[in-house]
């Protein structure tokens, strides 16, 4: 278990997450504007939309994951019902153009949303293992 910053113990499932160069510039934008922030995939979301929001303004639930990191120490958390089976996904983040109507996003005052792009991790393991 790792304690947030404001004291609760989270599950941990921390790994590297991948992000697209226009995501890590919308990224440095938003963390030059607020400082550190957060994604989180919460339990009504799409599951490929997470939500931005300051990292000092964020409260993890019972079940919330710490499911990775970007290269610049954004953090990717996710409901209890996106993590189970997150170990056999490849997750990047990258950018849309179009923000959802009303979202509370950070980045939707720029003109922008973040998406998830999920693969499936098993493809590249059998390719993997085939070509040793």
């Amino acid at each position: 278990m790792v304690r947030h910053p404001h004291g609760r113990k989270v599950d941990h499932r921390h790994r590297a997450v991948e992000a697209s160069n226009d995501a890590l510039r919308v990224l440095r934008l938003l963390l030059e504007m607020h400082g550190p922030v957060v994604l989180y995939l919460g339990p009504d979301a799409d599951g490929y939309t997470p939500v931005c929001v300051r990292r000092e303004d964020f409260r993890p639930q019972a079940g919330d994951v710490l499911a990775g990191q970007t290269t610049w120490h954004t953090q990717l958390w996710m409901a209890d019902r996106f993590h189970i089976g997150f170990d056999d996904l490849d997750v990047s983040i990258e950018v849309r153009n179009r923000p959802h109507p009303g979202s509370a996003s950070l980045e939707a005052a720029c003109g922008f949303r973040f998406a998830l792009r999920i693969d499936q991790v098993e493809a590249a393991a059998g390719f993997v293992e085939e070509a040793s």
